[in-house]
């Protein structure tokens, strides 16, 4: 069999574009696949229900379009707060990681000298324990940030309007065209610096607190 020639077209919707293929791929039917399991003969079903970001936008387009925001009158997912959900979501626990190798970290003298002075536990974490976990608390936020800046899985299906696409989405908007290489190749150098950037300034702040981000 020859390989397969792709062809792109314009279509009416700026932000879209159309594939056609040389050929008929199926017999007229329409399939889903809900799982790779359902998909055993289909490898680009198969990759693309192994991206969790993919499967995670799926499950949220088809949970929360109907649903609409109190106070917005308009679906969860045609406002920005979609992006910001899933990001969280996915994210996460990069910061409860950063968070808990931080807490691991604390001598137990300090909250026992604390209570012994008087202050009860909320006062000992406030006073004493937060302060102390802020630099894993940081760092784990700079990572959550810097992934879900250069996430484009889950965006690609999520962002409600072009100009609320983060760095991803543009430098993907971008490139779709020969015009656009040429931005999008800037905003590409412009996540490698960011990327780079948030990395070493969460491994300095891990280094200051004398620990590492993800110790067991």
């Amino acid at each position: 069999m020859s390989p397969l020639s792709i062809s792109v077209q314009p279509t009416p919707n700026v932000n879209a574009l159309k594939f056609m293929l040389d050929r008929r791929l199926t017999e007229g039917k329409s399939r889903t696949f809900r799982s790779p399991e359902e998909a055993p003969d289909e490898p680009l079903a198969r990759a693309l229900l192994a991206i969790p970001g993919v499967v995670i936008a799926v499950g949220y387009l088809r949970v929360f379009h109907g649903w609409s925001v109190p106070g917005l009158g308009a679906p969860l997912t045609s406002t920005w707060l979609v992006l910001v959900i899933v990001y969280a979501m996915r994210r996460l626990p990069y910061t409860v990681r950063g968070a808990y190798a931080a807490l691991q970290q604390l001598p137990v003298d300090l909250e026992e000298a604390g209570q012994n002075l008087g202050a009860n536990r909320a006062r000992t974490f406030v006073k004493i324990t937060l302060p102390l976990m802020a630099r894993g608390l940081l760092a784990g936020g700079l990572l959550a940030f810097i992934s879900s800046a250069v996430d484009l899985s889950a965006t690609i299906l999520l962002v409600p309007r072009v100009e609320l696409g983060p760095l991803s989405y543009g430098i993907y908007l971008y490139m779709q065209s020969a015009v656009g290489r040429g931005p999008g190749a800037a905003l590409g150098v412009v996540a490698i610096l960011l990327v780079a950037a948030g990395t070493w300034a969460a491994t300095a702040l891990t280094r200051r607190s004398g620990g590492a981000l993800f110790r067991a």
